[in-house]
C-alpha cells in the first residue's frame, strides 16, 4: 500500500473514533433531563409473568424509534409516533433497563437506568422540549 493511502487510512481511523466519542459526548448531554423535569420512568406493579410491559407516551412532536439498553446489550422496541402512545411487551432481563430515544428528525437521548422486576408495568414519558 502507498504512504498516501496509509496515511489517509490512519486519518480516517482518528476521524471515526472521534466521531464516536463526539456521540457519547452528545448523549451524556442529551440524557439530561428537560426544562420542566418530567421525562423518566414510573414503575408499577410486581407479577410473577418473565415479562415486562412498557407504555411509552410521545410527548414530542418527532416520531421516535424506542430501543431497550439491558446493560450494554441494545435491541430495537418499537416505534412511537408524534403525540401518541403505545404499550410494549418484552421478556424481561436481571440487570438494570434504560431506554434510548432515537428521534427520526432530531437527536435522541438515552434514560437514567432503573431496576426492573418481572410481571412489571413501567410508563415512559418523552418530554415535548426534546
Amino acid at each position: 500500500m502507498p504512504a498516501g493511502n496509509k496515511r489517509g487510512a490512519k486519518v480516517r481511523l482518528i476521524l471515526t473514533f472521534a466521531l464516536a466519542g463526539l456521540v457519547v459526548a452528545l448523549s451524556a448531554c442529551a440524557n439530561l433531563p428537560g426544562s420542566d423535569g418530567t421525562r423518566g420512568w414510573h414503575v408499577g406493579g410486581d407479577g410473577d409473568d418473565d415479562s415486562i410491559t412498557l407504555d411509552i407516551r410521545n410527548d414530542n412532536a418527532n416520531d421516535a424509534r424506542i430501543y431497550l439498553r439491558w446493560n450494554g446489550d441494545r435491541r430495537r422496541l418499537g416505534y412511537v409516533s408524534s403525540k401518541s402512545q403505545e404499550s410494549f411487551q418484552t421478556d424481561w432481563r436481571p440487570n438494570s433497563l434504560r431506554i434510548e430515544v432515537d428521534f427520526l428528525a432530531g437527536r435522541g437521548f438515552v434514560s437514567d437506568p432503573t431496576s426492573v422486576s418481572p410481571g412489571q408495568r413501567l410508563d415512559f414519558r418523552i418530554p415535548v422540549n426534546y
